[in-house]
């Protein structure tokens, strides 16, 4: 007996409806406006002021960085002869014999020469460079120095990972970025440094944040336009819902963590001790509590801040959406990360790519006719994420110094817009997947937001209008 063949056409079909994970690239271009970028600017330069300021009396990690071995600060016998090598020949400070050698000492007497016009001739150069990086690789870094080298390679090997088309690299890196971080300083006794700066990047990202996501969740609902002023207005009005939004997970976190150093004292004290460890699968009940909080946190922690942008909710309904919406579905928050880690790979190359060949034709073109030495530091590719101290531009005059100061500082902006991107796209990126998700299980589509008039976290009119 045959069968019957059914076939159905198609003649029009709307691939964005349909493959709907594509959206999330949608970001790498609206996080290139300019009130966007704008507020990430304020916002890296917030970050830097708070880590700067930890540096400058906080312990320092060791000069190879967070992936070195934790470190004690005593230098080698190698890299004391080095640094007083250095402080003999290229400095006027006078060192006694038996006096520790201070290589934060010697580096910025360093850097004063080279700043002095005049003070190191050409032909010497190549040689205090050599022992400037020599200097520069044996002192202690700042923990917040640290990280920021260390977040910028993971992204270098995303952007590298998206040009060789390697998947492998790109989620590595991503893992690297959200597990590894926070555990290299755990590593090196960083505590207090990742309290400070955990509270203060949270209460940054909760307010230039929670403005971003805003502007992105109201260009995602129809393509309406919303001024920096605007959406930062509603980010200050609701500080408190996007600060609660990302603390209570880490509080909740923290009072479990209590509860078993209280338990732990109890362990000491006798028949006590009996008592605890009676009801010890009770302690690792709390524990695998904890674990799951943090990996919530790592995993879906990113939709809370979009949680509050879109549906004008507290903090704890933020938290109680995205952490359902990533048990409910899974596999889609597994591809929608996984798009956002393509789109910053491609806008990074993309980024990178222009502010590159914006710095290389402006300095070939205006250097070419200039024949001093005040363009020959201008132009360099972009390190992303760089930290490593440079020497300051010399010359052989006073106007030349200051020639080469101000080139560097506007060349340092552009630097500063690549970054600032980065922290756009991020938002911009969570918010399209918070709605995707949201999506595929509430079944509410991207125009579905709040908007004033409605009652927050319902989406239901107020019924203020009514008589």
């Amino acid at each position: 007996m045959e069968r019957d063949v059914h076939r159905i056409t198609v003649d029009d079909m709307e691939f964005g409806k349909v493959l709907r994970f594509g959206r999330v690239l949608k970001a790498i271009g609206t996080s290139l406006q300019p009130g966007r970028l704008a507020l990430s600017v304020l916002f890296i330069a917030m970050i830097a002021l708070g880590g700067q300021l930890w540096d400058a009396i906080g312990t320092p990690v060791p000069p190879e960085g967070l992936m070195a071995s934790p470190w004690d600060g005593e230098l080698t016998v190698s890299q004391q002869r080095s640094i007083r090598r250095a402080a003999d020949k290229w400095t006027n400070l006078e060192l006694q014999i038996d006096e520790p050698t201070s290589p934060h000492q010697v580096f910025s007497a360093m850097r004063e020469m080279y700043a002095t016009p005049g003070a190191i001739e050409g032909k010497r150069m190549e040689a205090f460079i050599r022992d400037f990086k020599a200097v520069n690789g044996t002192r202690g870094r700042g923990p917040f120095e640290a990280t920021v080298d260390w977040i910028g390679l993971q992204l270098a090997t995303i952007a590298e990972g998206t040009l060789e088309l390697s998947a492998v690299s790109i989620v590595n890196a991503g893992i690297d970025l959200a597990w590894q971080t926070p555990r290299r300083l755990w590593i090196h006794g960083q505590w207090w440094f990742m309290l400070f700066m955990g509270l203060w990047s949270l209460l940054l990202i909760s307010i230039f944040g929670g403005a971003m996501c805003r502007m992105e969740t109201l260009m995602a609902a129809g393509g309406q336009r919303c001024g920096p002023l605007e959406a930062c207005e509603y980010a200050t009005a609701r500080f408190i819902n996007f600060y609660s939004s990302v603390l209570i997970p880490l509080v909740m976190a923290a009072g479990l963590s209590a509860v078993l150093l209280v338990v732990g004292l109890l362990m000491n004290v006798p028949v006590l001790n009996l008592l605890v460890s009676v009801f010890y699968g009770v302690s690792l009940m709390i524990g695998l509590g904890i674990v799951l909080l943090l990996f919530a946190y790592g995993a879906a922690g990113g939709m809370l801040i979009p949680a509050v942008a879109v549906e004008n909710c507290d903090g704890g309904d933020a938290m109680q959406r995205a952490f359902s919406y990533m048990i409910s579905r899974p596999l889609h928050l597994i591809l929608y990360i996984g798009m956002g880690l393509i789109g910053l790979g491609l806008g990074l190359v993309l980024v990178l790519a222009l502010a590159n060949a914006a710095l290389s034709t402006t300095a070939g073109l205006q250097g070419f006719w200039t024949w001093n030495s005040t363009m020959d530091g201008a132009g360099g590719a972009i390190e992303i994420f760089s930290s490593i101290e440079k020497p300051s531009p010399g010359g052989g005059s006073w106007w030349g110094s200051a020639t080469g100061w101000f080139i560097g500082f506007w060349e340092s902006i552009v630097i500063l817009l690549v970054l600032s991107w980065v922290f756009s796209y991020l938002c911009a990126a969570w918010t399209r997947i918070y709605l995707l998700m949201r999506r595929a299980c509430d079944g509410l589509e991207e125009d579905t937001i709040w908007y004033p008039g409605l009652i927050p976290g319902t989406l239901a009119p107020d019924g203020s209008d009514r008589i």
